[in-house]
């Protein structure tokens, strides 16, 4: 694929994440807020038989896991390596920078029939989802550092789907949660790429 492809993608997932993100600040108001709690408990009831899954892919949201894929794009290719790391510490810091806006508490705080089955109790605000960000970013990042066929950026973006679930379904996010922290990942991830891209040298 050559490198105007590339952009031209780029600027896509850019547009795209940015869309999702909007859409998730949609929590604010009373009525699309009311809809988000219906829409947490259905997928929560549904989904929560699959927390032991949901557990495990739990670590691949994290943030060490993040930066030991970061530091293996480093080892393979360091000027794209520092460029994936430089994006993500800012779409991290803007992550916990709208947490400490927003404040939305947690489902499993707010909801009576919520269950909290993520390994490790979240102490932070629910908007926007961490996880999903990190997931999201990382499954378009590795895919376009390391040039991985279609077949993997299906599988791959079907694993970050069914991490971003799993925050649903361990109650511990609103779907309009996910939705911001895909958008916000997505977002990143295309910045990201545009840069490697687009800065001469990098591949």
């Amino acid at each position: 694929m050559n490198a105007e492809v590339v952009i031209l993608d780029s600027q896509f997932i850019i547009a795209l994440g940015a869309a999702l993100f909007l859409l998730g600040i949609a929590h604010m108001s009373p009525g699309l807020s009311l809809l988000d709690a219906r829409l947490f408990r259905v997928i929560h009831i549904g989904l929560r038989r699959g927390n032991p899954s949901f557990r495990v892919l739990w670590h691949l949201g994290r943030t060490p896991f993040t930066l030991i894929c970061i530091g293996i794009i480093m080892v393979y290719d360091l000027r794209s390596g520092v460029i994936a790391a430089i994006v993500f510490a800012a779409a991290a810091s803007l992550e916990w920078s709208i947490k400490r806006t927003f404040r939305r508490p947690r489902p499993f705080t707010l909801i009576p029939d919520a269950v909290m089955a993520q390994p490790r109790q979240p102490k932070d605000a629910s908007f926007p989802s961490g996880d999903a960000m990190r997931i999201w970013f990382l499954a378009l990042t590795i895919l376009w550092a390391f040039g991985l066929p279609s077949l993997v950026s299906l599988i791959a973006c079907l694993i970050a789907l069914i991490v971003t679930l799993g925050r649903i379904a361990m109650g511990v996010h609103f779907p309009l949660d996910t939705l911001a922290g895909s958008g916000l990942g997505l977002l990143a991830a295309g910045v990201a790429d545009y840069l490697i891209s687009s800065i001469p040298g990098v591949n």
